[in-house]
């Protein structure tokens, strides 16, 4: 193993966290506050009532008057029968579902629900919030407009932010707050001033300017973003985000999402009308997802992503990984699905290459592809008789187009008792080519047509463990016999070689696609145990063993790759372990029976735990690649956390991603800051960025921290 390698961990290991739960709000209010009772009865009472002249009635010691979910407290109080108005001279208390204000003096209106506050200290109840105001007028709506304020999230006597205005008005009926002549203060050092400034009071989706989000890197210079968030509708929206690159130029993109009762779909829209790295060329992007349920049985999926150029995403996608996709697909597909019965599908699609790690061949369109699956509802004495049928159109610029037909009955018979289960499926597969050249000079007619057979058995035995687990031990038998059909005269429209894996082991064709059927004359052997948890009724470990015996050489096969010979194929293991909820690993051996030898391994360790995360991932394919990803999580102390994560070739002895962060967090603002290093192309390409994110919690958040770029999906590392 490399110095790089290893220095690279000792970094993490200093610097190891990646997710954690901490967004809670700052406490605002002691916790013994009882809530109030929306009775609607008006409650006074006081040590002493003196009656000052007519309906006017001097309230005096320990006062309290509570109307339904609204109630003042105070010392001393008056109170006018007559007009139902409450005053205060001395200090008090007013508080009700939205606010609890702590004001020198005032007057409630219990007619009209409103009241004015004179230099009162107030804390918004929903929003974590409090401030301080000259003067404070509070509807019944709870509309309440605030002059010479002082507003922040965080905890009474630790104003780590907060923002000043002259006129603050919170509208809880919109849920925005709109702030007028606001400064921005960092302690109390001024950093911000601004004569408008609107934000949400509410957590809801609201009109206006986002998150603003910042970096650099080598590719883009300086990148900072706008986006100006537009709620239509409470069923769609749409995002307008300008983005400034110093190296590039300025760049628009426009987003929006829809909600409908039978559809539902995202738009994205990026333009760049001159990009000063690539010959001052404008370059463009455009993507749509539409899902829609035409009715009970019709369903339509669309799909259409282009770029106006190869390198678009490698050099402009704001989003890790993206660019290593290798091409993008689009594509429609309409399935009427008849329960029970069959399915009918039409199909159009196409790819386009893109530049990145991966180098890929640019694929055939299917314009269109029409689908045909059915299987008899009913067996008969075990048995049931299926159909698939398709016809695809296959379109590629400057190489030997044609359709393809393929048609092919089967029946199958299935026994399963529960012990033991035993299963056999006959199918006649017919094939048919009718080929043009580029010129759409059509070419001759080719067929193929030969019967499939396969049997399946299996056994499953059962106990229970000392623990009171179930244990499972299921050994299979499936045998697969194709006859050979010279088949090198076909073209190779969509048909390729996956990877070996426990699928892989009963499958009946060695291929993906129709182009190529694999002549097979082979028995399958495969055992998997489990063994399931007693008090969460989860599979808590399970191994797998299977490997394939070929009693004749496989002949056919597709250009660039060797065919298998006859004898035993490599053995391929897996484990997947569970010890609780919190930790799991898997593993994944490919081994030569032959010489001992490891072709293919992976292996994946998880913890989760709240704030506290680990991942360690390996990869190695003979000739081919062996890499390790290392990334944690973990808190520092009370407020810090940091970040780090390793992706290593051990074969190329490189780096291929190297991300560190560190965040410091308290409950009413955070600041993370990060670095990030990785190969972006093919041809050893190294990008660099730093990244700056400060977040004060209820108002707004600037820049761009390191969580979006780590990685978000949950599938056990390891896997391929």
């Amino acid at each position: 193993m490399s110095s790089r390698f290893i220095s690279a961990l000792a970094l993490l290991a200093l610097c190891t966290t990646v997710s954690w739960a901490g967004d809670a709000s700052c406490p605002q209010l002691s916790p013994g506050v009882l809530p109030l009772s929306p009775d609607g009865k008006l409650v006074v009472t006081a040590d002493q009532i003196d009656g000052a002249s007519g309906s006017l009635a001097n309230l005096l010691g320990s006062v309290k008057v509570r109307l339904g979910e609204r109630e003042i407290t105070s010392e001393s109080l008056q109170y006018d029968d007559t007009s139902r108005i409450v005053t205060a001279n001395t200090p008090f208390q007013f508080r009700n579902d939205d606010y609890v204000i702590l004001s020198r003096s005032g007057s409630y209106d219990l007619n009209r629900e409103a009241g004015v506050f004179n230099r009162s200290e107030f804390t918004l109840v929903s929003r974590g919030a409090r401030g301080k105001a000259e003067e404070m007028a509070v509807e019944k709506t709870g509309h309440a407009q605030l002059t010479k304020i002082t507003y922040t999230t965080c905890a009474p006597g630790r104003d780590s932010w907060s923002l000043t205005a002259g006129q603050l008005d919170l509208n809880q009926e919109t849920g925005i707050g709109t702030a007028r002549n606001a400064t921005l203060r960092l302690g109390v050092v001024p950093v911000l001033y601004t004569p408008y400034l609107r934000f949400p009071i509410d957590g809801e989706r609201h009109s206006g300017f986002l998150f603003p989000t910042f970096g650099s890197n080598t590719r883009t210079g300086v990148d900072a973003r706008l986006p100006y968030y537009l709620n239509l509708a409470p069923n769609y929206d749409a995002t307008l985000t300008p983005r400034f690159m110093s190296d590039r130029g300025q760049q628009l993109a426009v987003g929006g999402r829809y909600l409908f009762p039978r559809s539902t779909g995202t738009v994205n829209l990026e333009y760049l009308p001159s990009d000063a790295q690539f010959d001052n060329r404008s370059r463009s992007f455009g993507e749509l997802q539409h899902n829609a349920l035409v009715n009970q049985r019709i369903s339509l999926a669309v799909h259409y992503a282009e770029a106006s150029d190869p390198n678009y995403l490698e050099d402009l996608s704001f989003t890790p990984g993206l660019s290593s996709n290798p091409y993008l697909e689009s594509s429609a597909r309409l399935v009427y699905q008849a329960p029970s019965s069959y399915t009918l599908q039409a199909l159009v699609q196409k790819f386009q290459p893109l530049a990145g790690t991966l180098a890929v061949d640019d694929p055939y369109r299917r314009v269109p592809e029409l689908r045909f699956d059915g299987v008899t509802r009913n067996d008969f004495l075990n048995s049931r008789l299926g159909l698939s049928a398709q016809a695809t159109n296959f379109a590629k610029a400057g190489a030997v187009e044609g359709t393809r037909q393929v048609l092919r009955p089967s029946i199958n018979w299935t026994r399963d008792t529960g012990s033991y289960y035993t299963g056999a499926q006959g199918d006649f597969h017919y094939t048919r080519y009718q080929l043009r050249d580029e010129n759409a000079q059509q070419l001759d007619d080719r067929q193929r047509s030969l019967p499939i057979f396969s049997g399946d058995a299996g056994l499953r035995f059962a106990r229970t463990g000392d623990n009171g687990g179930l244990q499972l031990l299921e050994p299979r038998l499936f045998y697969l016999y194709v006859p050979y059909r010279d088949q090198d005269g076909l073209p190779v429209f969509d048909t390729g070689q996956p990877d070996y894996d426990f699928p892989q082991l009963f499958a009946r064709n060695r291929f993906l696609g129709e182009d190529r059927i694999a002549d097979a004359n082979q028995l399958t052997t495969a055992v998997t145990y489990r063994a399931l948890d007693p008090k969460l009724g989860s599979t808590r470990f399970t191994a797998s063993l299977g490997q394939i015996y070929r009693f004749d050489p496989s002949r056919v096969t597709v250009p660039g790759l060797a065919a298998p010979d006859a004898g035993s194929s490599d053995y391929l293991a897996s484990t997947e372990l569970r010890l609780n909820p919190k930790f799991s690993t898997t593993a994944l051996v490919q081994v030569s029976p032959d010489t001992g030898k490891f072709s293919r391994t992976s292996f994946g360790l998880r913890y989760r735990d709240g704030r506290y995360r680990g991942d360690i991932g390996y990869r190695y394919r003979s000739g081919l690649l062996e890499q390790f990803d290392v990334s944690g999580a973990l808190p520092i102390g009370n407020a810090f956390k940091a970040a780090a994560r390793v992706r290593y070739s051990a074969r190329e002895d490189r780096l291929l991603d190297t991300l560190m962060g560190i965040e410091y967090e308290t409950c009413c603002y955070s600041v993370q800051t990060a670095y990030r290093r990785y190969l972006v192309n093919s041809s050893g390409d190294i990008d660099s960025g730093i990244f700056f994110q400060v977040e004060l919690k209820g108002l707004s958040r600037l820049g761009t921290g390191f969580e979006e770029l780590l990685t978000g999906d949950d599938r056990p590392l390891g896997d391929d």
